[in-house]
């Protein structure tokens, strides 16, 4: 699989832990689980009738998207630092 050649948003740079930039399919799988938490009780809460709980929808698209862009994003960092990809 070829490395994006999008550009790595500065946020990343910066925002990312070491542990996180060791472990990124660990974290990315991990974001994904609370995206799913997050849905289950955001729709649990709407069902209910508080639906502020639409906002935890909002919050599991934005985790979700990350867990989902942050592996690529360090590959497309690595590609622009000479590290070979794993």
């Amino acid at each position: 699989m070829q490395a994006s050649t999008k550009t790595v948003p500065w946020l990343f740079r910066r925002w990312v832990t070491r542990y996180g930039w060791r472990h990124v399919k660990f974290v990315a799988g991990v974001r994904a689980l609370v995206a799913l938490w997050l849905i289950i009780l955001g729709t649990m809460f709407c069902a209910h009738g508080y639906w502020w709980g639409a906002l935890l929808l909002v919050a599991a698209g934005l985790v979700g998207w990350l867990a989902y862009q942050i592996p690529r994003w360090k590959r497309a960092l690595d590609t622009e630092n000479g590290r070979p990809c794993a």
